[in-house]
């Protein structure tokens, strides 16, 4: 079972509260022999609760050479999706040691019906893409924030506006990103990796609608 899944919109509270980038530290440093890399991936737990491997959007696995376990992956046997640091061995071993963690939420896709409101204020989307083992759409979304004295929070989702099947009988579906900036001050730029889950999205090509920054845009991305 994935973690970080939600089966309505996702609330971020910027700086950036349960999307944050909350990092797990670890010793730092490089060696003659590794080199510290970022990927997407999915953390495994075992029975105790701590990180048992890792695996890559490539369908790879990584072990780990120092234990670990985290404050957000609360449950044992389970899937959590992260962005890991760890030293990438240059002889190739798949033992590593992890440098650091930053949990990436799952985000579900809502039907209109289940939107009470929808809200779409601009954002930046830096990229999607599809992971190499096909298991999850990615995006790299830029939001604005800023500290405020209230509890004020962002809401961002996918909203469900469209299906069709092609000559070729491919699953054509359109998502609409949601964004409520939610009084949130826009006085600096977030990066934040989302994930979808590609076997409940149930499509060959996706394309993403966005309000941004430079207006109304899309991104089409096949399976």
């Amino acid at each position: 079972m994935y973690r970080f899944a939600y089966t309505a919109l996702l609330l971020l509270a910027l700086s950036l509260g349960m999307a944050s980038c909350q990092n797990d530290g670890y010793d730092t440093g490089d060696s003659a022999y590794s080199y510290i890399t970022a990927e997407l991936v999915l953390l495994h737990t075992n029975s105790n609760k701590a990180v048992a491997y890792a695996t890559l959007d490539d369908g790879s696995q990584l072990q780990f050479s120092n234990k670990f376990g985290l404050k957000w992956a609360e449950e044992a046997d389970a899937d959590y999706r992260a962005l890991l640091y760890y030293d990438k061995p240059l002889d190739g071993s798949t033992s590593v040691k992890a440098r650091g963690v930053t949990p990436v939420p799952i985000v579900s896709i809502s039907k209109p019906e289940k939107v009470e409101q929808m809200y779409t204020d601009p954002l930046g989307i830096e990229s999607v893409w599809v992971a190499k083992n096909k298991t999850f759409l990615n995006m790299s979304l830029l939001l604005k924030s800023g500290s405020t004295d209230g509890d004020t929070q962002q809401t961002v989702g996918l909203v469900e506006q469209g299906r069709s099947t092609d000559a070729d009988g491919k699953q054509h579906v359109v998502l609409e990103m949601y964004h409520n900036q939610g009084g949130v001050p826009q006085y600096y730029t977030v990066q934040q990796y989302v994930s979808v889950s590609l076997t409940e999205l149930n499509a060959d090509v996706v394309e993403i609608q966005a309000n941004t920054y430079n207006g109304k845009k899309s991104w089409i991305v096949e399976k």
